[in-house]
């Protein structure tokens, strides 16, 4: 599965207001996944069999919120 959603930066949360939310990667993470995930590039969302899942994440430890754009 391949990451289409805006990158860090881009989107701003809907519930706090916090800039910068996360691309979430959904599915088994690659060691590349896994290294960008500890660097705060993406959120590492696991297997999801849900239809329209979010694509992106807060950064914000605090609120952790899941949106899509």
């Amino acid at each position: 599965m391949t990451d289409t959603a805006p990158g860090p930066g881009v989107a701003r949360c809907p519930h706090c207001g916090t800039d910068g939310a996360l691309p979430i990667h959904y599915g088994y993470p690659e060691p590349h996944h896994i290294r960008a995930a500890l660097r705060g590039e993406i959120a590492l969302g696991g297997v999801v069999h849900d239809v329209d899942p979010p694509s992106l994440e807060c950064r914000n430890d605090e609120c952790g919120y899941t949106f899509s754009a």
